[in-house]
């Protein structure tokens, strides 16, 4: 019999849309949907394993025309098959404010994805932007 140990919260309200900061201080993201666990024995309530963030998981939530535009989007913009949102342990979160301050540097999580896409296949390319800021 396992048992887990920890803090009780309400997720909706706690952790949920809520900006993911890295071990920097730098944005890494927001918290578009939780990965929840049961205990073996299915007593007791559900526990977060992870935070899942990115396009993947907010085209679902948003559902309709919009949902299906963005989870398109993401779809072409990732190799794998089928594309999944990003995921970002719940090991790694050190506290819950009005932020969800994470242990690690951003560019160590999956929801620094799309930003690392972008910047190698779209800002990258522009002309320019390479050269530091004078």
């Amino acid at each position: 019999m396992s048992s887990v140990t920890g803090r009780v919260i309400d997720v909706g309200l706690e952790v949920l849309d809520r900006q993911i900061v890295d071990s920097d201080g730098r944005l890494a993201g927001k918290v578009d949907d939780l990965e929840l666990a049961f205990p073996e024995d299915n007593a007791g309530a559900p526990y977060v394993v992870a935070i899942i963030s990115g396009p993947g998981a907010l085209a679902r939530r948003l559902g309709g025309r919009l949902g299906a535009w963005i989870e398109g989007t993401h779809s072409r913009l990732h190799d794998e098959r089928p594309p999944r949102p990003a995921r970002v342990p719940f090991s790694v979160v050190k506290a819950i404010n009005n932020h969800v301050e994470v242990s690690v540097a951003r560019d160590t999580l999956e929801s620094d994805r799309l930003e690392r896409w972008a910047r190698d296949h779209v800002i990258g390319r522009i002309p320019g932007a390479k050269h530091a800021a004078e």
